[in-house]
């Protein structure tokens, strides 16, 4: 992350664009630069402002739990699974391997 008031690089733009599995072009690298320029230029003007009167909360909040209890059931049933599966080979999901 650049310093507050630095440069934002193209370097950096394609770098995030690189962690996004982003493809850029050469155009889309500037325009993106300037975008990411005003928004990171936004957020320090954020982080100057004076939050110490602002309490936590706006609203108070309720501790419950919200989740149900945890009940062993029926599983469901292969077919059922697997209708709707893009790709599926005997009784499990198909997908493309995402590791070599």
């Amino acid at each position: 992350m650049p310093e507050p008031n630095a440069e934002l690089s193209s370097r950096q733009v394609e770098h995030v664009a690189r962690l996004a599995r982003l493809g850029i072009t050469p155009d889309e690298v500037d325009r993106y630069r300037d975008q990411l320029r005003k928004i990171l230029h936004h957020i320090e003007a954020l982080n100057r402002a004076d939050t110490t009167t602002v309490p936590a909360t706006a609203h108070p909040l309720e501790e419950r739990n919200v989740m149900r209890d945890d009940v062993r059931e029926a599983c469901l049933p292969v077919e059922a699974a697997l209708e709707n599966a893009p790709s599926r080979e005997d009784s499990y999901f198909k997908v493309k391997a995402i590791q070599e």
